[in-house]
């Protein structure tokens, strides 16, 4: 046999062993999945459909669907309760789709697939299951709308709420769209399984209703009270905002006026007790009188609401229907200051003091104790003078020739009838409530005092 015979023997032979293999491992692949193939994720490479679906199926064995509900709370559905099945023949119409001959070239490629199982269950025996959860048979608070509320404190915003109501129809077809999607876990309040508010906070009656009461409070007083500053803002005046009988947003004027009585209540110094460092050496408490800082909440009232209504910033003192002595530091507070007329009335003696000097000091003579016509203690002030007056009581008609009018019918006075005063004659032969007082002191304070000295009484 020539050479060239052989040549062609040999090649001949070599070829078709090749052939025979290539076509060996084409009938091999016509039974399994090629090399680098993926389904689900899974390398199926090499592996029959079979044993491919027999995988999945054993990763959906005793399946069970994970509900969360609103509360954090989790439920379970399992599918043995439900007649829960599946099948994966996908894989075989995936595997029918595959070339034998093409194998040489997926072992330098990859290729995924993605299936889902055809899931079946017993309708009927899903609602009898989805009727047992908690999540159904507890009670069921339904969910509220994002309203403002008015109470005495002011405006409220109250946020909507979910509640738990769960929506019947939306809660069954979120669990078989759930099951029938292989998962595994369902949150209801995602699927939107629950009765939803249908007003919140940002919606626009309750926004158009926040800028209303936004615009009601864009005034800003701030107040000195003879050296201590009140501030009424946003806060203070969104506390006053009411709701009127046709559903309107206004300031309350009502609630104003208790506040600037608060305020009074606070810095006002008329009708309240004192401290006081007496002519004898030591401190006294002094009752109430009408003295000092009286702050005008009826006046005030209107100017503040003009204020508030017209939104203006502004600085300013109250309208007061009171105010001691002009010469006082305002700022201070002490508002007796360095100028006043001191009684000391157990002792029966009487100081004036003019800008910090003391100006007289003289016995006198005060209302008559046995009598009920005691004179009365606490701060007060000169609130007239006049000469050669006649006081005028239910018994009497007497002339003096000084009086300064201190609080109702009671003031000081010359007494020239009197020719002993101090120690013990107010008890008994006292006067009818006035101070009487030697002819020269009277004189020198009368003309030494103005109307508005306060003028301090106490035993």
């Amino acid at each position: 046999m020539d050479k060239k015979k052989l040549a062609i023997i040999i090649t001949s032979s070599v070829l078709g062993s090749l052939l025979l293999c290539y076509l060996g491992i084409v009938i091999y692949f016509y039974q399994v999945f090629y090399p680098n193939t993926f389904i689900n994720g899974g390398d199926v490479s090499d592996a029959s459909p079979k044993n491919v679906k027999e995988a999945l199926e054993e990763s959906m064995k005793d399946y069970q669907l994970t509900i969360t509900t609103i509360d954090g709370q989790t439920e379970t559905l399992s599918g043995k309760d439900i007649g829960f099945s599946y099948n994966f023949d996908e894989v075989d119409t995936i595997k029918k789709k595959e070339m034998g001959w093409a194998w040489p070239v997926k072992f330098f490629t990859r290729t995924d697939y993605t299936i889902e199982a055809a899931y079946e269950w017993d309708q009927a025996k899903l609602e009898q299951q989805i009727q047992r959860l908690r999540c159904v048979n507890q009670e069921m608070v339904p969910p509220t709308n994002a309203s403002l509320t008015i109470d005495e404190n002011g405006v409220n915003l109250v946020e909507a709420s979910v509640g738990n109501t769960i929506k019947w129809d939306e809660l069954v077809k979120a669990i078989g769209d759930a099951m029938n999607n292989g998962k595994s876990e369902i949150n209801l309040e995602e699927a939107g399984c629950y009765e939803m508010p249908t007003i919140t906070s940002e919606s626009p009656e309750i926004q158009d209703e926040l800028k209303k009461v936004d615009e009601l409070c864009q005034a800003e007083i701030t107040y000195n009270f003879h050296g201590t500053e009140e501030k009424i803002g946003r806060d203070q005046i969104r506390g006053w905002v009411s709701r009127g009988e046709d559903g309107g947003l206004y300031v309350d004027r009502d609630k104003a006026y208790g506040y600037l009585n608060e305020l009074a209540g606070r810095h006002d110094t008329v009708n309240s007790y004192r401290n006081f460092w007496s002519s004898r050496g030591y401190e006294i408490t002094l009752n109430p009188g009408s003295y000092g800082w009286g702050t005008d909440v009826d006046t005030e009232i209107g100017l503040l609401m003009d204020d508030i209504n017209n939104k203006r910033v502004v600085s300013r003192d109250p309208a007061y229907y009171m105010t001691p002595y002009h010469n006082i530091d305002p700022n201070s507070d002490n508002d007796i200051g360095n100028t006043y007329v001191e009684i000391d009335l157990s002792g029966q003696y009487m100081w004036y003091y003019l800008n910090g000097g003391l100006l007289v000091s003289t016995p006198i003579t005060s209302g008559t104790m046995n009598t009920g016509h005691g004179t009365p203690s606490g701060v007060y002030f000169i609130n007239s003078r006049s000469q050669n007056t006649i006081l005028v009581g239910e018994d009497y008609r007497t002339p003096v020739n000084f009086w300064l009018q201190v609080v109702g019918g009671v003031g000081i006075h010359d007494s020239l009838w009197r020719s002993v005063y101090g120690g013990s004659e107010y008890i008994n032969d006292g006067s009818h409530g006035c101070i009487n007082t030697p002819y020269d002191a009277a004189s020198t304070i009368f003309w030494n005092i103005e109307v508005g000295v306060p003028v301090i009484m106490y035993y």
